[in-house]
């Protein structure tokens, strides 16, 4: 299979999921730089995502765009490893796994992203009530889970599944922060698995560094 462009911006978690699978699998793609913060969403993504968000994939011609069905598609068509567990309580652990995530910790955690992390690099201030506010919820939903979801194996690095690739993104966003560094350490489980899955060679291959960003050199001038 060949002819992939991914459509995003390498500082988007979930440009980062598929670029992840992709990695996994160990096919040649093109990453296309959506950098949508320097000068707003363009055009050209517009037409590839009905609601102008990233990511968006072409393969030999076919759109997609959403992560989750991108990332489900690419396991279904791409050579071995598989992704996906066997069985349909497997699977639907992995569904719900990646649910909780997209619901209940990466609002949150984004928000304490964009305070702790872009907007310094952009020259502003970040809000302390927003910060308070994030980290007391993220304390108790990143508690929750640590224990009913890595502790029992939703997330495995002996056996990394599609779950796995969706929480690299977010839980690196975490460990970038003073923050964020702090609510993992009173996370055992979830700190045993990022401490290994960061030195994965597709995590390792999939880093990026902000400051490369026309917007975070803003904060120079």
């Amino acid at each position: 299979m060949t002819g992939i462009t991914l459509y995003g911006p390498a500082y988007s978690a979930y440009t980062r999921i598929v670029r992840l699978v992709l990695e996994e699998k160990g096919v040649p793609y093109t990453l296309e730089e959506v950098d949508f913060i320097s000068a707003g969403m363009p055009a050209a993504q517009k037409e590839r995502h009905p609601f102008g968000m990233v990511p968006a994939l072409d393969h030999d011609g076919h759109l997609l765009f959403e992560a989750g069905p991108i990332c489900s598609y690419l396991d279904e068509v791409l050579p071995a490893p598989t992704l996906t567990p066997d069985g349909a309580q497997a699977r639907a652990r992995m569904a719900a796994t990646v649910s909780v995530l997209d619901n209940y910790i990466w609002p949150d955690l984004r928000e304490l992203v964009t305070q702790t992390l872009f907007t310094t690099l952009v020259g502003g201030w970040p809000d302390e009530s927003i910060k308070e506010r994030m980290v007391k919820r993220l304390t108790g939903s990143l508690t929750i889970f640590d224990k009913k979801f890595v502790a029992t194996g939703a997330l495995n690095c002996n056996e990394v599944t599609l779950a796995d690739l969706h929480a690299v993104p977010m839980i690196s966003y975490l460990a970038d922060s003073v923050d964020g560094q702090l609510l993992l350490q009173a996370l055992p489980a979830l700190s045993g698995w990022w401490n290994k899955l960061k030195i994965r060679p597709s995590v390792v291959a999939t880093e990026f560094d902000l400051v490369t960003y026309p917007w975070a050199q803003r904060s120079e001038d």
